[in-house]
């Protein structure tokens, strides 16, 4: 068995054991002699210089840019592969993953990956960072200004007025990209689509009002400078800005101010225009 240099084709824990085989084929049995012996396997760029076990080698390995690209590798053989009893290459590929536990880590590191991207159908809730309360909508009606379904921010999610389903018809089922894709909002309780009015006033503060309505308005998603996005696709748990791109171009913002309809107090959702504020973040 020849020794092979670590390289982005090869999980750490495998490369690791090979060496260690090797070692021992080799008469080179001492514990320092087989570190060292792997120390010089591994390309002057990774500094394992300081690591003094097995396991801290491992850790730096796996921190390196060349495992990323080892599992990104293996999560496109996994997307790829497809079982087929006549073809061994599936066969091939699992002896390279070495062992059951690996290849149901990487593949439900792929899935898990794939399942945060917001699509076109996504079912999500929108939580207010500022006050913590979420995105609501429900039956009941403004005494003026549209009449329609009020729109509140809810101390609970609790139920399907608080879920929404973004939609875009020009991209089905695919990925949400920030700033780009014309999205709407359709409230699962209500069945209702939301919608920052251009004409009528909110109720406690006279910003503009926000309600539900059957027609459709489109939105964009924007992205919060906290992010720190690798991406530009959007993902669930990130904090995002929605704007009108239908009216007035103005932004969905929530704050502490409530409105009463029925003896019921509801806290206020309304569209504003201007700067982006820590009112109108909210996280997915």
């Amino acid at each position: 068995m020849e020794p092979v240099e670590y390289d982005e084709t090869i999980h750490p824990v495998v490369w690791l054991n090979k060496i260690k085989s090797c070692c021992y084929k080799n008469q080179i049995t001492k514990k320092e002699d087989i570190m060292e012996f792997c120390k010089s396997m591994i390309h002057p760029s990774i500094d394992v210089s300081k690591s003094s076990t097995f396991d801290e080698i491992l850790n730096i390995l796996k921190t390196d840019a060349l495992f990323a690209l080892f599992k990104y590798s293996v999560e496109e053989k996994l997307q790829n592969l497809k079982f087929d009893p006549k073809n061994k290459d599936h066969v091939q590929f699992i002896k390279k993953i070495k062992s059951l536990n690996d290849l149901i880590g990487y593949f439900n590191q792929s899935f898990l990956k794939r399942r945060k991207l917001i699509r076109s159908g996504s079912c999500i809730s929108l939580k207010h960072v500022a006050t913590g309360k979420y995105l609501t909508s429900c039956n009941m009606h403004y005494k003026t200004g549209s009449k329609g379904s009020i729109v509140f921010a809810s101390q609970t999610l609790s139920n399907l007025n608080s879920l929404w389903i973004v939609s875009d018809f020009e991209n089905e089922s695919n990925p949400i990209v920030y700033g780009k894709n014309k999205v709407y909002f359709l409230n699962k309780g209500v069945n209702e689509n939301i919608f920052i009015s251009g004409d009528y006033k909110s109720p406690s503060t006279g910003n503009w009002e926000v309600s539900c309505t059957r027609e459709i308005y489109e939105h964009l998603i924007e992205s919060d400078s906290t992010n720190n996005n690798d991406t530009y696709y959007i993902k669930s748990k990130e904090i995002i800005n929605i704007r009108d791109m239908e009216t007035n171009n103005c932004i969905l913002h929530s704050h502490e101010f409530p409105f009463t309809i029925d003896n019921e107090t509801y806290q206020e959702v309304v569209g504003h225009k201007g700067r982006v504020d820590r009112n109108d973040k909210w996280c997915i």
